[in-house]
């Protein structure tokens, strides 16, 4: 619970007062960690948008809280979510 907590706590501190466009090397590492975490990319699709949202936004608080990220976490973890979506549906 704690790690949750620190991990929202974190991102508020990181959201900018005016969204600007996600960083494609950052996208690209949410993507790239939602994956690793989710090997099985047909399992993660068939829970559709909601499913892909968590594991975009896990992906996300892990990414910044190892300070990897440096963007607007809500940006990057949206692109990448579009990312993945669009592999899903294979785009």
């Amino acid at each position: 619970m704690f790690k949750q907590l620190l991990a929202v706590s974190v991102l508020a501190v990181a959201l900018p007062v005016i969204a600007q466009g996600a960083d494609p090397a950052e996208v690209d590492a949410v993507v790239t960690a939602i994956k690793a975490a989710n090997p099985d990319l047909k399992s993660l699709c068939q829970k559709g948008p909601d499913g892909i949202r968590k594991a975009s936004t896990d992906a996300v608080m892990g990414l910044m809280g190892a300070g990897k990220l440096k963007g607007n976490p809500q940006a990057i973890g949206g692109e990448a979510g579009q990312k993945v979506g669009r592999e899903c549906r294979g785009g």
